[in-house]
């Protein structure tokens, strides 16, 4: 039985990386991406909110003010309905999902996810001695095609983009942790350092299946806890790895939890920057400029 069960899953892998592999090519996705972009597909805006049954009094604008099913999907809402949690020593999400996974990071800078093992290295492209990160703590985030799709920085702190990587396009649903291999180390992804006055903190952008973009519309250096970094183009992950000792799990988090943008995650365990709480800047407005790092599907 065993060995048949066995076979059974090494043949569902086999034809799911066959199917993700077409999906994903260069012209499904540029054909997926045109369509997505296209006044026709306004049509199916309705049916989109009616199959994920997405809550239309956080959109604030008509369904048929939206110019295609790309300018829907990538929607704003307004800032007052994501608060970030004021406490300064509060670690809050940087988007709207759910937590597939959190824990520590070993001696060795490798962690487990869904069985599968990475390591800090291949996931940043930083070598294992660029910081504490060593028995560090990670989560992993993941965006359903209903969610808002915008991600914010989780901390206050001086945020920059500090690599790009990955150009494949899996899905980061159940289906394709478990049949698609290495998703973590085979996207297309962009790493973000914010960093503090004591420590620093990594948010890591994964794109998802055929259209594949994260856009970036926060130019400025400094972050303010909860202040917009950019968003997805599809459904997505964020991860967020921290140094040693720096933070606590918030105590009611758990896995498969839906989180909002804002809400704790985590506390600070030494005394808060409180000049970075603060913030030496004021905040810039919601769109202050777009920069697209599209990363097109491929193999």
């Amino acid at each position: 039985m065993r060995v048949i069960e066995g076979r059974t899953e090494r043949y569902r892998q086999q034809a799911y990386g066959s199917v993700m592999r077409v999906l994903g090519s260069r012209v499904c996705s540029r054909s997926l991406k045109r369509f997505c972009d296209s006044a026709f597909s306004r049509i199916l805006i309705p049916l989109f909110v009616r199959a994920y049954g997405i809550d239309t009094s956080e959109i604030g604008r008509p369904l048929k003010s939206y110019r295609s099913l790309t300018d829907f999907f990538v929607r704003d809402i307004h800032p007052d309905l994501r608060p970030a949690d004021p406490d300064p020593a509060a670690v809050v999400s940087p988007v709207d999902g759910y937590v597939q996974t959190f824990g520590d990071i070993a001696d060795d800078c490798t962690f487990e996810v869904k069985g599968k093992r990475y390591s800090f290295e291949e996931l940043t492209s930083m070598k294992l001695g660029y910081s504490g990160f060593a028995g560090g703590k990670f989560i992993i985030l993941y965006l359903s095609p209903a969610e808002y799709h915008h991600f914010h920085s989780p901390a206050s702190g001086e945020g920059r983009q500090i690599a790009e990587l990955g150009r494949r396009s899996l899905p980061v649903n159940a289906a394709g942790w478990r049949y698609g291999g290495r998703l973590l180390a085979l996207n297309h992804r962009i790493v973000f350092e914010i960093r503090r006055r004591s420590s620093s903190l990594l948010m890591v952008a994964v794109g998802a299946l055929n259209v594949n973009s994260i856009e970036l519309n926060n130019p400025r250096s400094f972050w303010r806890k909860g202040e917009e970094v950019g968003y997805f183009s599809f459904g997505s992950t964020v991860v967020c790895l921290f140094e040693r000792e720096r933070i606590e799990w918030s105590e009611t988090l758990q896995e498969e939890d839906r989180l909002r943008v804002g809400e704790r995650i985590a506390i600070w365990k030494q005394k808060p920057d409180n000049a970075a709480e603060q913030g030496g800047e004021q905040a810039c407005p919601k769109k202050c400029w777009s920069s697209k790092t599209n990363a097109e599907s491929g193999s």
